[in-house]
């Protein structure tokens, strides 16, 4: 008895060692953990955007049309750092649609910091950084840039 008590506790400790662990990569504005890590074999653009640089208010719709798809998930980050009400209102102010993180996400995807705005970075399922396309985006081009990845890595096995 005191053995199965030994091991049950045992792999309990364990247990929430484990889960301790899965702490999110970023959060977003609303504090909803995000992880780019897919479980659902789903990629992930992240954009890179600043209230006063003008593509990147005009590319704003078409990524708000491409989260509301579904078929990619999109992000975006204040190339400004914005936190708080201020980051609120200025996605509000912008019109975004989709989660905004709150911390850069340069670091987790060994990245640089662009120099040239709008940046959108395409994840992967696995949570690694493919490419970094700079310029304004339509919902079609990122759409036909992520299905030419999928298919190379199809390729490539």
């Amino acid at each position: 008895m005191r053995l199965l008590f030994s091991r049950l506790f045992t792999l309990v400790l364990v247990s929430l060692f484990l889960s301790a662990c899965s702490k999110p990569d970023l959060t977003d504005s609303e504090g909803k953990g995000i992880f780019l890590k897919g479980d659902k074999g789903q990629w992930t653009v992240i954009n890179i955007w600043a209230q006063w640089c003008d593509p990147c208010r005009e590319e704003i719709p078409e990524l708000n049309e491409l989260a509301n798809s579904g078929t990619i998930r999109v992000l975006g980050f204040d190339f400004d750092n914005s936190q708080g009400e201020d980051l609120v209102n200025k996605s509000q102010k912008m019109g975004i649609k989709f989660p905004v993180v709150t911390e850069s996400p340069m670091a987790l995807l060994e990245t640089k910091t662009p120099q040239v705005l709008p940046a959108t970075m395409i994840v992967n399922p696995q949570g690694k950084l493919v490419e970094v396309l700079y310029g304004p985006q339509t919902r079609v081009s990122l759409e036909k840039k992520v299905q030419a990845l999928k298919n190379k890595v199809d390729a490539n096995g």
